[in-house]
């Protein structure tokens, strides 16, 4: 008996081709592994959304948040020609120094009242003795690590060692333009302020910067008395999100708030973020006109951003539902966060406010570290 055993009884080895393709199936079946892990990391740790469980109402149906007014939705294919699209991108200056130095009261009481901008929607708003800082942002980019995203063009108004005190934060919702965890770490640390929030955001609040925080908590319409100053939390027309899934999306509300110092004390209010909305002519008729109107103008090109952002004509429209002799433009300047320039917002409002037959003194669009006052 031959111990030879016949070539083609020898097991062939795998053909290139077929190595390759299991290479190829194991390689997919990897990457989705790991998107699908990362899928459920992120939104528990670095992007990890906020949390509210409560009752149903206009705007809460018992998981989610959402805008009463009817929405167009964005499409993905619109966002995706939106971000790849870099030729239609106004022009932004990079600058290295602020024209504008914070010019600050010993103390703002009475019927006086005093804001500075600091940059995009973090305003430092002086009045009834108060020191009150409204959606703080220090970093260098509005995203969850340093390093990525939109990066700032222009320096803070206000380095963070010669910031006053604050008594109150205010912070209107979750994105990362307006809730940067960074700088609430260390105005938790140094301060230790009364943070007033919409609905689920002091869980996120908390998981960043620890339980032993003074938090307000509050639905529409809702509001409380600091040392006497009364804070309204108000409707916005947005959306919150920090992860990119559906899941992820509008955990907790968005809104604006107004501010109401007794005595016949001044009366301001602060938008946040919100497109345009009949909210406006409403909170001005709920809660009265407000003496100064701070209104995000920035944000709003191609048209479709304008679902959840004001333009300069949008917010001057806002002015006059409100009824509010003086406003003061936010949301623009600092990070390029849509396609608009810098320039082309301002000469835009310069355009809305002559069309509107509306002085520009009436609606200011201050640089950063700037500070206007008045007194009601």
């Amino acid at each position: 008996m031959s111990l030879d055993t016949p070539e083609q009884h020898l097991p062939q080895p795998p053909k290139r081709s077929r190595r390759w393709f299991l290479k190829g199936l194991l390689g997919v079946g990897a990457l989705a592994a790991a998107g699908k892990g990362v899928d459920w990391l992120l939104p528990r740790t670095l992007c990890r959304a906020g949390e509210w469980q409560g009752p149903i109402t206009d705007h809460f149906d018992g998981t989610y948040f959402y805008n009463p007014e009817p929405q167009l939705p964005m499409g993905t294919r619109e966002a995706l020609r939106w971000l790849t699209d870099r030729k239609s991108k106004g022009y932004y200056p990079k600058v290295e120094r602020n024209n504008h130095t914070p010019k600050l009261a010993p103390q703002v009481t009475g019927r006086n009242w005093e804001i500075t901008m600091v940059n995009h929607s973090t305003m430092l708003i002086r009045v009834h003795g108060l020191n009150i800082l409204t959606d703080p942002v220090w970093s260098d980019y509005t995203s969850p690590v340093q390093g990525f995203g939109p990066c700032r063009t222009r320096p803070v108004g206000i380095a963070w060692d010669e910031l006053p005190h604050i008594d109150v934060c205010l912070i209107s919702h979750d994105h990362y333009d307006h809730f940067d965890v960074n700088t609430l770490q260390k105005l938790e640390q140094r301060d230790h302020p009364h943070f007033v929030v919409p609905l689920g955001l002091k869980s996120l609040l908390e998981y960043h910067c620890g339980t032993g925080l003074r938090v307000s908590e509050m639905d529409w319409w809702q509001h409380i008395t600091h040392q006497g100053l009364s804070i309204h939390v108000v409707p916005a027309r947005h959306w919150s999100k920090r992860y990119r899934t559906t899941e992820s999306s509008n955990r907790s509300l968005w809104c604006g708030f107004y501010l109401k110092a007794p005595a016949g004390g001044p009366s301001i209010y602060f938008a946040g973020d919100t497109a345009r909305t009949t909210w406006f002519a409403t909170i001005g008729k709920r809660l009265g006109a407000p003496d100064v109107a701070i209104l995000p103008i920035g944000a709003y090109r191609p048209e479709w951003i304008r679902n959840n952002h004001t333009n300069p004509a949008d917010a001057v429209d806002a002015l006059l539902a409100l009824n509010a002799p003086l406003a003061i433009a936010c949301h623009f300047g600092t990070w390029q966060l849509a396609n608009e320039g810098y320039e082309e917002t301002l000469q835009d409002l310069a355009a809305a406010l002559q069309r509107a037959n509306i002085s520009p003194t009436r609606f200011p669009a201050p640089e950063n570290g700037q500070t206007i006052r008045g007194s009601v």
